[in-house]
């Protein structure tokens, strides 16, 4: 219990007359029916009022309240109606004369309480899991503590005439528990309040909105990309751990040695020879360009690029968005898991993408839209590889630093271009695009720089999954023949930058 001389006076008065009971039987007990006559002697208008309470049988807990106000020489609620007054224990959370509502519980706020037939108003002590440890009247028909489920509250109220509430204690970092989706509490709706640019509801669940964000988060200070709260993340966010710096730039384009290496892999992998369903086989130039591009993302994850790291990140098992999710048990059946944040998961995101653009465009990098569809807006035209179309761009941040990357002449090297066309022919409709501004270029880099189709669409999949038709149908073929090209592929990387 705190100490009085942290306690608000009112709070002190319900402490010392805590033991009062209501009298036996028939009977009344004096000092519940002397705080009517007390109200009365301090508020002359209230007289009348305070004259009806005549016997401690009838609900006293609004009375008790009153009585520790006034004792405390502040006005209690008394409003035009009946149900505007202190014995009315929902008026305490309605008449905003008295007080005004509070977002967190302190030290001797008025908490209003739901019941059935009515309601119940008490003081605050201190909460206890997730229960209320309240002190007053009535309370199995005596002043004392009693502990409540904080579902139940209606509202936290602190009496205007007291001047301004004392701020919270804040629970110590020490204190906080492990918390992981599907949890839920005051301490989710606290770890919500504290997440920078949080911008779900405070509802204290911790879904997909809440893991998104502490993954962010966590991704953003240099921690553990995990989604689970503990010690370090919930220490970072208690003492307002700043940002990471930039990362350093993309790294530029694979050499011509490099390059050729990886093409040889793609061209000899057992994935150049496969008959894709309905589409048969890709051509040289999909297969080869994507073996790039894999090589280029991967070169980006290991400079912890922002798209790069977001494409990467582990199964966010939220099915509406992410399609690794929708695509959890098709991945599992293949030995292919996506619980870890980094390479694998990345690589077998490249194998989901492999069998989209198959789907989309049989892997022609100039592929336009589909000319028996009306979307003809610059943002609604789709294009390229995977007919991702420019109203994606909001899905993920990384997007929009995607297109300004690619969109600087610098980067043409790290397009790709002539590995994605071999074999590829492109007629007049391929190449035209719809509109203006952002979504005409965004159409346009699709199809010049297939890189950048491959990776925007990455970052879609990840989180807007629905944009994708045969991502909704699950009509893409998943293949572990793609697999291990990519994973030769990251192989050499790793052995060409140690020299081996």
């Amino acid at each position: 219990m705190a100490s009085s001389d942290r306690a608000p006076r009112w709070l002190q008065v319900m402490r010392a007359i805590t033991g009062t009971e209501e009298a036996p039987g028939d009977e009344d007990n004096p000092k519940i029916l002397a705080m009517a006559d007390i109200i009365a002697q301090a508020y002359l208008e209230m007289a009348d009022y305070c004259a009806q309470y005549t016997h401690d049988e009838i609900a006293w807990c609004g009375l008790t309240v009153a009585f520790c106000m006034t004792m405390a020489g502040i006005r209690p609620v008394f409003g035009p109606t009946d149900t505007d007054k202190f014995l009315w224990a929902l008026a305490w959370s309605t008449w905003h004369e008295f007080g005004i509502e509070l977002d967190e519980p302190v030290l001797g706020c008025v908490v209003v309480r739901e019941r059935e037939g009515g309601g119940h108003v008490a003081l605050f002590e201190r909460q206890e899991g997730d229960n209320y440890i309240l002190r007053g009247g009535n309370q199995s028909d005596a002043v004392n503590e009693k502990s409540f489920p904080i579902d139940g509250t209606v509202a936290l109220i602190w009496p205007r005439w007291a001047g301004l509430p004392p701020k919270p204690k804040p629970i110590p970092v020490e204190d906080r528990p492990l918390l992981e989706q599907g949890e839920s509490g005051k301490d989710v709706e606290d770890l919500q309040k504290l997440l920078p640019r949080f911008e779900g509801e405070i509802d204290g669940d911790f879904g997909p909105i809440t893991e998104d964000a502490v993954l962010d988060y966590q991704r953003s200070r240099g921690l553990e990309v995990d989604g689970i709260v503990g010690q370090e993340t919930w220490t970072a966010l208690y003492e307002h751990k700043p940002p990471l710096p930039p990362p350093p730039p993309p790294p530029g384009a694979l050499s011509y040695a490099d390059q050729q290496v990886i093409m040889g892999l793609a061209r000899n992998s057992r994935i150049a020879d496969y008959e894709w369903r309905d589409r048969g086989q890709a051509p040289i130039g999909y297969t080869q360009g994507m073996a790039l591009a894999f090589a280029q993302t991967y070169r980006k994850l290991k400079a912890n690029h922002a798209a790069a790291i977001e494409m990467a990140k582990a199964n966010t098992h939220n099915e509406d968005k992410d399609a690794l999710a929708w695509f959890n048990d098709e991945f599992r059946a293949l030995g292919m898991s996506n619980e870890t944040s980094g390479p694998d998961t990345l690589r077998h995101l490249y194998v989901l993408l492999m069998g989209l653009g198959m789907r989309e465009s049989s892997g022609q990098h100039c592929e336009g839209r589909d000319m028996s569809a009306d979307n003809v807006q610059s943002d609604t035209a789709e294009a390229g590889l995977f007919q991702t179309s420019y109203d994606a761009h909001d899905c993920d941040p990384t997007f929009d630093q995607l297109f300004d990357e690619y969109s600087d002449p610098v980067n043409e090297p790290t397009c790709y271009y002539n590995a994605f066309a071999e074999d590829v022919e492109c007629s007049d409709d391929d190449w035209e695009n719809y509109g203006s501004g952002d979504g005409y270029e965004f159409q346009r880099l699709c199809k010049e720089c297939p890189a950048f189709a491959v990776e925007t669409c990455g970052v879609t999949l990840r989180n807007l999954r629905q944009h994708y038709g045969p991502i909704n149908r699950k009509e893409v073929e998943l293949r572990d023949e793609a697999e291990a090209m990519f994973r030769a592929v990251q192989d050499y990387i790793e052995e060409a930058e140690t020299g081996a």
